[in-house]
């Protein structure tokens, strides 16, 4: 079925996590490997902070305030790295982006807090439209995450496809009633475009 319009998820597509910010905090503070992300992924606030009911940095401070009373408040000066991590950007999905935005409008939709935007500033991603789950109050795979992003960008859900590497995400795109597809490489995923009658070149 003809699309009108992309919807894709950010990280392991666009971005991807090696976690050496946390890492080199870690070490700057004498932490074991993965208390960083312990305190910052598996707490509440990070929920909180993903659905817009804190913003990033209330979230960072929070992680931080935790740190200093469990770990000592030196760690508070040994977190800059991990902060100012914000991942790898993939150059060969961007180029593709580039393309594909020659032929139609793209979002992306993220789990994630308030800092989607100035990070796709810091890589130089561009996206027609951004749809962090901070903005939209939910995430994903509740459908209506889905269904706000498709009715902002203006297209049926039945006319846009949707790319994600989470499968639990896919499922949720597909009940939304989105042309949803498991992302799982360029290659596969470039293909996939040129059989929905994008004029794509062949990845660089």
């Amino acid at each position: 079925m003809r699309i009108d319009g992309l919807l894709v998820d950010m990280n392991g597509l666009f971005r991807h996590w090696d976690n050496t910010g946390a890492r080199e905090s870690e070490a700057l503070a004498g932490l074991p490997p993965g208390t960083i992300a312990h305190y910052a992924y598996d707490h509440p606030t990070y929920r909180a902070a993903r659905v817009g009911l804190l913003t990033d940095q209330q979230w960072a401070d929070d992680v931080a305030d935790r740190l200093a009373a469990d770990h000592g408040p030196t760690v508070r000066a040994a977190l800059g790295p991990w902060r100012e991590d914000r991942g790898r950007p993939d150059t060969v999905m961007i180029g593709l982006l580039n393309q594909i935005r020659r032929h139609m409008p793209v979002g992306v939709l993220s789990n994630c807090t308030d800092a989607l935007t100035a990070d796709l500033d810091h890589h130089g991603i561009r996206f027609d439209h951004v749809f962090p789950s901070a903005l939209l109050r939910v995430d994903k795979p509740a459908l209506p995450a889905y269904r706000l992003a498709a009715r902002r960008m203006g297209i049926p859900t039945g006319r846009l496809a949707y790319f994600d590497d989470e499968p639990t995400f896919v499922l949720g795109a597909r009940e939304a009633g989105l042309q949803a597809h498991r992302f799982t490489d360029v290659t596969a995923f470039a293909n996939h475009l040129r059989a929905l009658g994008l004029p794509l070149d062949e990845p660089a």
